[in-house]
């Protein structure tokens, strides 16, 4: 009886530790392509898919403003957002938000891309202003960061972009979690910048790799203007520093259509990763 008891503990502890993960760039309301169908429609599809993963973490790419935030976390009060909120306008890409129930936010903070080591800017080179939220939160015993991003496609964005990541990042102890559209294909150079020192890519570990819906090839899996041929055609990345800290269980994909069409041109990516 004694070790059942101690192997029923052991389980319920291994289990306990495992959190969800979704990582989805939503495509913008007035972004090219945003005419497969009214962004209202989409916004709903949007979210019933966070509604039926209920991910302890998420990283939401190209939301507008904190309407389009509170459309899809109004059924879901456990959930905490994390964007830019300003008198007169909210910029909420990216969107963080965790299971407020689930973890304790300990300390949090925001940081924009570009030449002015952290202040508001355009980018090495003129683009829309890219942005980095974070998070420090306590699970459990554990301690770790949660940040989320979406980086401009402009190659003097995206070098800059991952080095200054990467340098700010790398003076936390904690583990790192980091998920954001990153728009770098995994034989990009800078995508080498951005995971040569601090960080791994939480696909290579993965122990299963899961398609969740109908899909009909190749394609149906990649954003579509970065290539046709799965997995070179990710830019939607999880990473994560410290990698002995974690095991990551299973990285899936969902490709289910709406009707006759998918609610974003990318698919949201949802991971089962276990913090040791």
């Amino acid at each position: 009886m004694k070790i059942l008891l101690i192997s029923f503990f052991f389980c319920f502890c291994a289990f306990s530790q495992s959190l969800k993960v979704m990582n989805f760039n939503t495509m913008c309301d007035f972004c090219k392509g945003s005419h497969y169908f009214e962004y209202s429609q989409r916004l709903e599809k949007i979210q019933h898919i966070v509604e039926t993963y209920q991910p302890d973490l998420i990283s939401l790419q190209e939301l507008r403003s904190g309407q389009h935030v509170n459309k899809i976390f109004k059924n879901l009060p456990h959930y905490q957002t994390v964007f830019s909120q300003y008198l007169l306008m909210d910029y909420a890409d990216p969107t963080l938000a965790f299971n407020k129930e689930k973890f304790t936010l300990l300390d949090q903070g925001q940081f924009w891309l570009g030449p002015k080591s952290g202040d508001f800017s355009l980018g090495w080179k003129m683009a829309l202003p890219r942005q980095v939220h974070w998070v420090k939160l306590k699970f459990k015993d554990k301690v770790f960061i949660f940040a989320s991003s979406h980086l401009d496609n402009r190659l003097e964005n995206l070098i800059g972009s991952a080095k200054m990541i990467n340098a700010f990042f790398s003076k936390f102890q904690v583990p790192i979690l980091f998920a954001a559209d990153t728009n770098m294909t995994t034989d990009m150079k800078e995508y080498q910048v951005l995971v040569e020192d601090l960080f791994i890519n939480t696909f290579n570990l993965k122990e299963s790799f899961k398609v969740k819906g109908a899909y009909q090839d190749d394609k149906d899996l990649c954003y579509l203007r970065k290539g046709k041929v799965f997995p070179a055609c990710r830019v939607d990345h999880i990473l994560i520093s410290q990698p002995k800290r974690w095991k990551v269980k299973e990285f899936s994909i969902d490709t289910n259509k709406y009707g006759k069409t998918f609610p974003s041109d990318h698919r949201p990516v949802i991971l089962s990763i276990e913090l040791n």
